[in-house]
């Protein structure tokens, strides 16, 4: 059986959290304003924009800048808010728990037992 291992590095690991997030609140908002009867196409003409490029930033396939972010925000009638702070690390969350064996007795074998004894 042929098993693939990789190592997502702790910047690749950030930014993809933080795209994630951001992607995560912009359908949040895209779709509370769906339920008010917002489409893709009246987002895009509220944006001079075409419903396509919308459409391809909403799924992912296209990168959005800082600028789209805000046009997208405005076209939705949303604020932004941005924080830097340290991060919660917590195992179980794509970070390693740290361990260490120092000060502790060396490990035993128990070995079982044999005939004889």
């Amino acid at each position: 059986m042929t098993f693939f291992r990789f190592d997502i590095d702790a910047r690749s690991r950030t930014a993809g959290r933080f795209i994630g997030r951001v992607r995560r609140e912009l359908l949040r908002a895209v779709v509370e304003q769906r339920g008010a009867g917002l489409t893709q196409q009246e987002l895009a003409r509220r944006l001079e924009s075409r419903r396509s490029n919308i459409n391809r930033q909403l799924s992912g396939e296209a990168e959005i800048t800082l600028r789209s972010l805000a046009d997208l925000a405005w076209a939705l009638d949303r604020e932004i808010t941005f924080e830097l702070r340290r991060p919660d690390d917590e195992p179980g969350q794509n970070i390693a728990p740290v361990t260490s064996t120092i000060g502790h007795k060396p490990i035993r074998i128990i070995a079982p037992k044999t005939a004889k004894e």
